[in-house]
């Protein structure tokens, strides 16, 4: 059910209101995050398009939403403001935040089919700089943090990139996303005891993640294009002070676990290091009006290791040239 003001003046809004029963299943079909889950969200937007001294235009959006589970448990209360100015020189700035945390709401997924755990507040400004897009050099950057579980978990990334014009015809564009994640209450695993009893772990998470995409484009004619895309990834972490639920409904983060005592498990803390390439290049030829030529050629890399492992993200880059590629070559024809 949604209501809204889409045109006209300065100000625009949309309240809406969301419901999914639980046990819709319509993955046959496409995707469904989740089922049993119903949103309360309002948007309100304000746009001020006439330039100034200061700028060329700005815009405001307020939003506001809540999320329950069909039969009532809250999952989260949120607010959130974003704000974006177009200067006089075409560069953008963007920032904005989210705050949740209003009240007692529960995490329902995070016990992998145990019960609701309380969440604690969070907050997630980000920060974003973008260059015009008009010159034949754009750079851009944006920054995301967020901190939560009373400051036990934070995350920081950074995503820097450039887009190049070196013709009309040419576009290229080089990003990198470097993140720095400590999560306090990453799901560990379930076990299961001898008498039966059942143990929620969690644990502390110490991760690092890198990757960067390129893409390049390049259009020979109107009827022809080539479109290329690379991308390496490599995330990395530790596990350490794993814990398993106390009291999940306690009000106090320190109150919801209790030291898990199976030293089978807390003396064998587990690693990982997953890296991965993917890449994809495209040839499009459109032969006739409404009539189209596709060959494509996709290549995949992927290993991973139960280890956190020395090498720093660069030698890591270079190590995934060493894997075993997957290629896959696609021809694709429509006619009209």
């Amino acid at each position: 059910i949604v209501f809204g003001k889409m045109g006209g003046g300065m100000m625009f809004f949309e309240t809406s209101y969301q419901r999914i029963s639980a046990g819709y299943e319509v993955n046959d079909l496409g995707y469904l995050k989740r089922a049993d889950w119903q949103n309360q969200g309002t948007w309100v937007g304000l746009r001020w398009r006439r330039p100034t001294r200061f700028y060329r235009s700005v815009a405001l959006d307020l939003n506001e939403w809540n999320d329950w589970t069909a039969s009532g448990l809250p999952l989260g209360h949120y607010l959130n403001a974003n704000l974006s100015a177009e200067l006089l020189n075409k560069w953008f700035v963007r920032a904005g935040a989210t705050y949740s945390g209003f009240g007692a709401t529960y995490d329902d997924r995070a016990a992998r089919g145990g019960p609701a755990v309380r969440r604690s507040q969070q907050v997630s400004p980000w920060l974003g700089i973008e260059g015009d897009s008009r010159r034949a050099l754009a750079p851009s950057v944006q920054f995301n943090y967020d901190r939560g579980d009373e400051g036990r978990t934070s995350s920081i990334t950074v995503g820097p990139s450039v887009t190049l014009r070196m013709s009309p015809r040419w576009s290229t564009s080089l990003g990198a996303s470097i993140s720095r994640n400590r999560d306090h209450t990453q799901w560990y695993g379930n076990d299961v005891d001898s008498s039966g009893t059942a143990h929620y772990t969690f644990a502390h998470l110490a991760q690092r993640t890198a990757s960067l995409p390129l893409r390049l484009s390049f259009t020979a004619t109107p009827t022809l294009t080539l479109q290329v895309y690379a991308e390496p990834f490599v995330s990395k972490g530790t596990y350490s002070d794993v814990r398993e639920i106390a009291d999940p409904r306690a009000a106090a983060y320190a109150d919801r676990y209790q030291p898990y005592a199976d030293t089978a498990v807390t003396n064998h803390l587990r690693a990982f290091n997953y890296r991965q390439f993917r890449s994809n290049v495209v040839l499009r030829w459109e032969y006739k009006p409404g009539s189209t030529l596709y060959v494509v050629w996709t290549q995949g890399r992927e290993g991973s290791a139960s280890e956190y492992g020395t090498r720093s993200f660069t030698g890591e880059f270079r190590d995934l040239l060493d894997l075993r590629p997957d290629n896959t070559f696609l021809i694709k024809v429509s006619h009209w």
